[in-house]
């Protein structure tokens, strides 16, 4: 969304709407697949979410009131022993074991 944002004459404002109207912008954007392909190329590590983890995130939400992304990511750190977690979101504080770092 930010790459096609500087397209020449785009502004940020409605920019979802316009790329859904005009999906052969899409063609034009290379700096995200860039961003993309260095990923893949780095130590990624893909973590899997079964139905158990559906379910541990469901209870999460219930026990500590995350929404249901929020509480899928508690879930998923849990299961993998995880305990940081970089995010501007307030909510996961009420999470006992995480530890949240926020950008300055």
């Amino acid at each position: 969304m930010v790459e096609a944002s500087a397209l020449p004459g785009w502004t940020a404002s409605k920019i979802k709407l316009r790329l859904r109207q005009h999906p052969d912008a899409l063609a034009k954007l290379t700096l995200f697949r860039n961003a993309i392909d260095a990923r893949l190329q780095s130590k990624l590590i893909v973590l899997t979410i079964g139905p158990p983890l559906v379910a541990r995130a469901a209870a999460v939400s219930q026990q500590t009131g995350l929404l249901s992304n929020d509480a899928l990511i508690v879930a998923v750190m849990h299961s993998n022993n995880l305990t940081n977690l970089a995010s501007s979101d307030t909510d996961f504080d009420r999470v006992p074991g995480i530890v949240r770092y926020a950008p300055p």
